[in-house]
């Protein structure tokens, strides 16, 4: 006859009374967190709220916290491993948050600029995706976010496809960004091809001709079309296009200076002073 083995009496009752007391040290920790927090004093707060956490692993409206803090000491653009480090605890820490409070739109905005600015361009387009399966309304505005963020990326090609499938979804601004980004790749990289630059250098011009449709009186876009055609000038072993396309800029460049002559002439003058 085997017999049950039970735990005495005294052993049960001890052992939601020690759960109980990790919850309140917990929420101590906690509580300590926020001062921290509200004096500025981050990494010390960081460390009170993972505490907390340790302690009391059902606490999770403090990984909002977590998230935040965590936010507060990343600096974007520094690689070092501690900033680093910083990015991937903000973004694993929203990511635990939403899990359980998935309609914070704070931290969502909050988990998506952070994706973004530690660079996880990937990650920050999945969520987007999924937040079009949640919410099909919201397709306008998270396209207009995809195309800005593959633009950031440097994810040129994918941006300007995007905008061919989606051109509803695009404004003067974004167009002009495009032709912004062109530029800048075509100036700056020097390992890209004659074919690569060429198709590189009439997508921004295209793409800053539709914001200048959209958008006539359009300064920057102007400067830019100028300085797009300069780098398709470049590029030419004909001496006559070589010609044609400089010409092109120098047009854009005196265009965007009348415009800009016009711009100041309407500025109403200053009152005079009494």
């Amino acid at each position: 006859m085997h017999k049950t083995l039970t735990l005495p009496a005294v052993v049960l009752l001890v052992l939601p009374a020690l759960v109980g007391c990790d919850k309140v040290a917990a929420r101590v920790e906690l509580k300590k967190g926020n001062e921290l927090y509200k004096n500025e004093q981050y990494s010390e707060a960081l460390k009170q709220f993972q505490l907390g956490l340790k302690r009391d692993p059902d606490a999770s409206f403090a990984w909002r916290s977590v998230g935040l803090t965590a936010l507060a000491l990343y600096r974007p653009g520094d690689e070092s491993p501690k900033n680093v480090q910083y990015g991937k605890t903000a973004t694993e820490a929203f990511e635990k948050y939403l899990a359980e409070y998935p309609k914070d739109q704070k931290v969502r905005d909050y988990l998506l600029s952070t994706y973004v600015n530690t660079k996880r361009y990937n990650d920050a387009l999945a969520y987007l995706d999924r937040r079009v399966q949640e919410s099909p309304q919201e397709l306008p505005a998270v396209q207009q976010m995809k195309l800005n963020i593959l633009t950031q990326a440097g994810r040129l090609d994918d941006a300007w496809n995007l905008v061919k499938q989606h051109p509803e979804a695009a404004k003067a601004e974004t167009y002009y960004s495009l032709g912004v980004a062109a530029w800048d790749k075509s100036y700056h990289d020097t390992s890209l091809d004659l074919a690569a630059r060429t198709q590189l250098i009439d997508n921004g011009l295209d793409a800053l001709d539709k914001a200048l449709k959209l958008k006539p009186e359009y300064f920057e876009a102007m400067v830019y079309t100028n300085l797009l055609y300069r780098e398709k000038a470049k590029i030419q072993t004909d001496a006559n296009l070589r010609a044609e396309y400089t010409a092109k800029a120098d047009e854009w460049q005196q265009k965007a200076l009348a415009l800009r002559k016009k711009t100041m002439a309407e500025k109403p003058s200053p009152a005079p002073k009494s």
